[in-house]
């Protein structure tokens, strides 16, 4: 009797769970439910005060090591800047930044969609808003609305699918690990789900106009996000068409139509964004190859809240690494893609039905299979390592290894091959609603979020210990900047000569107060000549670049050196009318100077100005 009933309980249990296993809900409704999932998800990382710009971390923004991250600090620096000046064309065009030639805004990587919302508010209101804290907090909520959308596409309505989809998308090791980098316009990496999701859309139906439409407007808001991520998204939608043209959906003519359309307009954005063309940045890299992905990446445990870190390192998988992550150049940190233990997991649990689907169908999407085999091997580069081995390295000219450098952070290029095989567990997981699948997924995901633990919480950390200890006192800073018709910064962020390793902490010093001023003097909206880019031109344009290749770096250095020394000049001559000098090294010294120029300290520093 007692063995009866409690079969008809585990019974009664079974067909409950299966119930809940296989409740479909209205696509609407799925959409509602990850939108709820990532607002729990954003609000366990940031608060209110946060959002709303108030937060005491905003006074100097920073990732995990507030001493030598300033990337977060000079996206807020580049929006500041932007959103006081004047309207204009190019449309990012800064003229009282890196003056007197200005600089285009884009490359302070400020997402140019959210200051330009923020330049409408100043405009019609006058009120200087910062807008980023409300930025984050959307792009670690709707990773997951997007992966609910691949669903939508792919036809599952599971609402289980969708929660899982929603853990494994906001808690993707390489979105949060972004924090620890301080790179703000490449946390929307809902923006490549979210290409996926309208790639499956666009072989859904044969009618292209919509879906072209979609198509357009999405390359442009990805372009007003990041180069890197419209790059990839970009890619996705060629494999679009290319598929529909090889599916049969689409003729010859409409293909090249739509490619020729599509491409004019996203180009009329472009162009008056102005990144591209006279005054841009300098688009050549000669690193290519040194910030790659290693083979190792994507499958070993990194930061990881399951595998400590000292247990990898006794592998001999982390030598001398600082971030705790495989890094065989020092510059593959860059290519952190490490997709985490829970799917990891979930990999292997759909591992037959991912082998028999793409058998079945790779003909159906093999424009986007050769995309990703494509951009694997460029973010593994020329030179693969795996682990601190390297397995081999394919000689590449000059000229090759330039142009390859326009994108020189290769290692990021596997983000999108990530999130497409996360889909495919999801989608493949739930494709007959089998109870036991579905709740080893749910177990994975669950191991998922314990592995990203320490991701989450360095966030969290660096958040709550607020502005690091700065180099110079934020009670004199406001001397030299009020009044101040320009700050000049000698020496600026372009001279500092990060190749001199033995000086890397006098440099990190100048690095560090060079930015502190230039937060100052963009929230005054005071003119300043120092700029922190990631490429400097110095006078060098794409030509010469051409002409001699193999020379960049000894033309580069050339260049430099006189604009470092003209720099100094301009500082012993004392400036103009309203101009304040604020000397970071014993250059020029004070005898050296015209007379008339009066200078007084600023913690272990000077500034100057003419009487």
């Amino acid at each position: 009797m007692i063995s009866e009933k409690r079969a008809s309980l585990i019974e009664s249990l079974a067909w409950r769970l299966r119930r809940v296993i296989i409740t479909q809900l209205p696509y609407w409704q799925l959409l509602i439910l990850a939108t709820v999932i990532g607002i729990i998800w954003a609000a366990t990382l940031f608060d209110w005060s946060f959002v709303t710009g108030r937060n005491v971390w905003w006074q100097f923004p920073h990732g995990i090591d507030g001493r030598v991250n300033l990337d977060m600090a000079t996206t807020l620096v580049g929006y500041f800047y932007y959103v006081q000046s004047p309207w204009q064309l190019p449309l990012f065009y800064v003229p009282t930044l890196g003056a007197p030639a200005g600089v285009n805004a884009i490359f302070f990587d400020l997402v140019p969609i959210v200051a330009l919302i923020g330049k409408l508010i100043h405009s019609f209101t006058g009120v200087l808003i910062n807008l980023y804290g409300a930025y984050f907090f959307l792009c670690f909520t709707l990773s997951g609305v997007m992966m609910t959308l691949v669903l939508i596409a792919a036809k599952i309505r599971y609402a289980l699918a969708t929660i899982l989809a929603a853990i494994f998308a906001n808690a993707a090791p390489a979105l949060l690990w972004r924090w620890d980098l301080g790179h703000v316009a490449l946390l929307p990496q809902f923006l490549l789900i979210g290409a996926l999701a309208l790639y499956l859309f666009s072989l859904r139906v044969r009618a292209w106009r919509a879906p072209a439409t979609a198509w357009t407007g999405y390359l442009a808001l990805v372009y007003l996000n990041n180069i890197y991520l419209f790059a990839m998204v970009g890619t996705v939608w060629i494999c679009a068409v290319i598929q529909r043209r090889l599916n049969g959906l689409a003729k010859t003519r409409e293909m090249l139509g739509t490619v020729v359309l599509t491409i004019a307009l996203v180009s009329v954005v472009i162009a008056l964004g102005g990144q591209f063309g006279s005054g841009s940045d300098l688009p050549f890299s000669p690193d290519y190859g040194h910030y790659s992905m290693n083979l190792a990446s994507p499958f070993v445990p990194q930061s990881s809240g399951l595998f400590p870190w000292h247990i990898i390192d006794k592998l001999g998988l982390l030598p001398g690494s600082r971030r705790r992550v495989i890094d065989a150049t020092g510059g593959q940190y860059e290519g952190f893609n490490y997709l985490g233990l829970g799917l990891l997991l979930a990999s292997l649990l759909v591992l037959p039905a991912q082998v028999s689907w793409l058998r079945r169908n790779f003909k159906r999407h093999v424009a986007l299979f050769v995309a990703f085999a494509v951009f694997t091997a460029f973010a593994v580069s020329n030179r693969v390592f795996a682990g601190p081995w390297l397995l081999f390295e394919i000689p590449l000219p000059d000229y090759i290894t330039q142009v390859l450098g326009i994108f020189r952070s290769s290692g990021r290029f596997f983000w999108l091959i990530g999130y497409a095989q996360m889909a495919m567990v999801i989608v493949l997981g739930f494709r007959g609603a089998r109870p036991l699948t579905a709740m080893c997924l749910a177990a994975a995901a669950i191991t998922q979020l314990f592995d990203v633990q320490p991701l989450r919480e360095q966030i969290i950390a660096s958040i709550t210990d607020g502005p690091s200890a700065p180099e110079l006192a934020p009670d004199q800073l406001g001397r030299p900047i009020a009044g101040a018709h320009h700050i000049e910064v000698v020496p600026s962020f372009q001279c500092i000569d990060w190749e001199k390793k033995d000086q890397l902490r006098a440099n990190l010093k100048l690095a560090r107060a060079n930015m502190e001023l230039m937060l100052d003097t963009a929230r005054a909206n005071v003119s300043t000549n120092t700029v922190y880019l990631s490429r400097y031109t110095y006078g060098v344009n794409w030509r010469d670049l051409l002409r001699e290749p193999s020379g960049a770096r000894e033309m580069l250095r050339a260049r430099r050196d006189d604009y470092c020394q003209q720099e100094i000049e301009r500082a012993r001559s004392g400036g103009g009318p309203g101009d304040v000098l604020v000397l970071l090294s014993n250059q020029p010294r004070p005898d050296e100077m015209v007379p008339g120029i009066t200078c007084s300290p600023l913690s272990w520093a000077r500034y100057c100005q003419r009487f």
